[in-house]
Protein backbone atom coordinates (compact mmCIF):
# COMPACT_ATOMS: atom_id res chain seq x y z
CA UNK A 1 0.00 0.00 0.00
CA UNK A 2 1.65 3.26 -1.26
CA UNK A 3 1.27 6.85 1.00
CA UNK A 4 2.04 7.39 4.47
CA UNK A 5 -0.64 4.49 5.77
CA UNK A 6 1.37 2.01 4.02
CA UNK A 7 5.10 3.35 5.66
CA UNK A 8 3.43 2.90 8.66
CA UNK A 9 2.12 -0.44 8.92
CA UNK A 10 5.44 -1.51 7.23
CA UNK A 11 7.11 0.08 10.55
CA UNK A 12 4.84 -1.29 12.77
CA UNK A 13 6.12 -4.97 10.90
CA UNK A 14 9.47 -3.93 11.06
CA UNK A 15 9.60 -3.39 14.69
CA UNK A 16 7.62 -6.19 15.65
CA UNK A 17 9.99 -8.29 13.45
CA UNK A 18 13.05 -6.78 15.31
CA UNK A 19 13.10 -8.70 19.11
CA UNK A 20 14.14 -6.53 21.77
CA UNK A 21 17.81 -7.88 23.00
CA UNK A 22 18.31 -9.53 26.82
CA UNK A 23 20.58 -6.11 27.47
CA UNK A 24 17.68 -3.77 26.71
CA UNK A 25 15.22 -5.10 28.02
CA UNK A 26 17.38 -5.73 31.71
CA UNK A 27 17.90 -2.07 31.15
CA UNK A 28 14.56 -0.90 30.65
CA UNK A 29 13.68 -2.90 33.77
CA UNK A 30 16.52 -1.64 35.89
CA UNK A 31 15.26 2.16 35.09
CA UNK A 32 11.41 1.45 35.87
CA UNK A 33 12.98 -0.70 39.13
CA UNK A 34 14.95 2.94 39.94
CA UNK A 35 11.93 4.92 39.06
CA UNK A 36 9.50 3.14 41.46
CA UNK A 37 12.33 3.03 43.66
CA UNK A 38 12.28 6.74 43.71
CA UNK A 39 8.41 6.94 43.19
CA UNK A 40 8.39 5.23 46.65
CA UNK A 41 10.83 7.70 49.05
CA UNK A 42 9.68 10.76 47.12
CA UNK A 43 5.61 10.01 48.26
CA UNK A 44 6.94 8.49 51.50
CA UNK A 45 9.08 12.07 51.98
CA UNK A 46 6.10 14.14 51.01
CA UNK A 47 3.69 11.95 53.40
CA UNK A 48 6.55 12.68 56.62
CA UNK A 49 6.74 16.05 55.53
CA UNK A 50 2.54 16.52 56.32
CA UNK A 51 3.08 14.93 59.91
CA UNK A 52 2.41 17.58 62.48
CA UNK A 53 5.87 16.08 63.92
CA UNK A 54 8.83 14.32 62.92
CA UNK A 55 8.14 10.99 63.98
CA UNK A 56 10.04 9.39 67.43
CA UNK A 57 12.06 6.92 67.90
CA UNK A 58 9.58 4.43 69.40
CA UNK A 59 7.50 5.20 66.31
CA UNK A 60 9.76 4.74 63.64
CA UNK A 61 10.67 1.30 65.90
CA UNK A 62 7.06 0.09 65.63
CA UNK A 63 6.68 1.31 61.87
CA UNK A 64 9.80 -1.34 61.24
CA UNK A 65 8.71 -3.78 63.61
CA UNK A 66 11.62 -3.58 65.33
CA UNK A 67 12.95 -2.85 68.81
CA UNK A 68 13.71 0.86 69.62
CA UNK A 69 17.41 -0.02 70.84
CA UNK A 70 18.67 -1.27 67.41
CA UNK A 71 21.53 1.08 65.95
CA UNK A 72 20.23 1.49 62.68
CA UNK A 73 16.68 2.38 64.10
CA UNK A 74 18.55 4.83 66.56
CA UNK A 75 20.60 6.23 63.52
CA UNK A 76 17.17 7.28 61.58
CA UNK A 77 15.96 8.81 64.47
CA UNK A 78 18.62 10.85 65.00
CA UNK A 79 18.58 12.10 60.96
CA UNK A 80 15.10 12.81 60.99
CA UNK A 81 15.61 14.66 63.71
CA UNK A 82 17.94 16.91 62.41
CA UNK A 83 16.02 17.70 58.91
CA UNK A 84 13.39 20.20 58.62
CA UNK A 85 10.08 19.63 56.93
CA UNK A 86 10.77 22.13 54.41
CA UNK A 87 14.58 19.64 53.49
CA UNK A 88 12.03 16.46 53.71
CA UNK A 89 9.63 18.14 50.98
CA UNK A 90 12.80 19.40 48.87
CA UNK A 91 13.79 15.42 48.84
CA UNK A 92 10.67 14.42 48.42
CA UNK A 93 9.73 16.76 45.33
CA UNK A 94 13.57 15.83 44.05
CA UNK A 95 12.91 12.43 44.60
CA UNK A 96 9.60 12.14 42.35
CA UNK A 97 11.47 14.06 39.48
CA UNK A 98 14.11 11.72 39.28
CA UNK A 99 11.33 9.03 39.26
CA UNK A 100 9.90 10.68 36.11
CA UNK A 101 13.47 11.23 34.71
CA UNK A 102 14.43 6.92 35.40
CA UNK A 103 10.61 6.03 33.78
CA UNK A 104 10.74 8.41 31.46
CA UNK A 105 14.22 6.78 30.02
CA UNK A 106 12.39 3.00 30.29
CA UNK A 107 9.52 4.08 28.11
CA UNK A 108 11.66 5.97 25.34
CA UNK A 109 13.66 2.50 25.52
CA UNK A 110 10.72 0.30 25.44
CA UNK A 111 9.07 2.39 22.70
CA UNK A 112 12.32 2.25 20.41
CA UNK A 113 12.59 6.28 20.00
CA UNK A 114 15.50 6.35 18.09
CA UNK A 115 17.18 8.89 20.47
CA UNK A 116 16.13 7.34 23.51
CA UNK A 117 19.90 5.40 23.37
CA UNK A 118 21.12 8.47 23.66
CA UNK A 119 19.36 10.24 25.93
CA UNK A 120 19.99 7.58 28.32
CA UNK A 121 23.87 7.87 28.25
CA UNK A 122 24.09 11.36 28.72
CA UNK A 123 21.79 10.88 31.62
CA UNK A 124 24.15 8.05 32.32
CA UNK A 125 27.17 9.98 31.99
CA UNK A 126 26.57 12.55 34.09
CA UNK A 127 25.94 10.84 36.99
CA UNK A 128 29.22 8.97 36.76
CA UNK A 129 31.27 11.75 38.56
CA UNK A 130 28.66 11.47 41.85
CA UNK A 131 28.98 7.83 42.41
CA UNK A 132 33.16 8.19 41.64
CA UNK A 133 32.31 11.29 44.46
CA UNK A 134 31.00 8.58 46.66
CA UNK A 135 33.39 6.33 46.14
CA UNK A 136 36.43 8.84 47.55
CA UNK A 137 34.10 10.08 50.01
CA UNK A 138 33.23 6.49 51.49
CA UNK A 139 35.67 3.66 50.01
CA UNK A 140 34.73 0.82 52.13
CA UNK A 141 31.35 0.48 50.64
CA UNK A 142 31.08 -2.17 47.95
CA UNK A 143 27.67 -1.03 47.31
CA UNK A 144 29.29 1.77 45.38
CA UNK A 145 31.88 0.14 43.52
CA UNK A 146 28.80 -2.20 42.36
CA UNK A 147 26.53 0.37 41.18
CA UNK A 148 29.08 2.40 39.10
CA UNK A 149 30.11 -0.91 37.61
CA UNK A 150 26.62 -1.36 36.55
CA UNK A 151 26.08 1.92 35.25
CA UNK A 152 29.67 1.81 33.23
CA UNK A 153 28.21 -1.14 31.69
CA UNK A 154 25.42 0.28 31.17
CA UNK A 155 26.85 2.98 29.00
CA UNK A 156 29.08 0.50 27.29
CA UNK A 157 26.38 -1.19 26.13
CA UNK A 158 24.13 1.36 24.70
CA UNK A 159 27.01 2.82 23.38
CA UNK A 160 28.04 -0.46 21.40
CA UNK A 161 24.30 -0.47 20.40
CA UNK A 162 23.39 3.30 20.41
CA UNK A 163 22.08 3.34 16.63
CA UNK A 164 20.36 0.14 16.82
CA UNK A 165 16.61 1.98 17.14
CA UNK A 166 17.66 4.35 13.52
CA UNK A 167 17.11 1.08 12.12
CA UNK A 168 14.00 0.85 13.00
CA UNK A 169 12.69 4.74 12.12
Amino acid sequence: MPGPEGDKRRMTAARKAHRMSAGFVAIILFKYFKGALFLLVGVAALRLARLPAMPSIHEIARFFRVSPENELIRGLAGAIAEITPGQVITFGVMSLFVAAVFTAEATLLACRIWWSTYFTIVLGALGLPLEVYEIFRHPGKPRNYILLAVNVAILVFLWRRRNEFKKLA
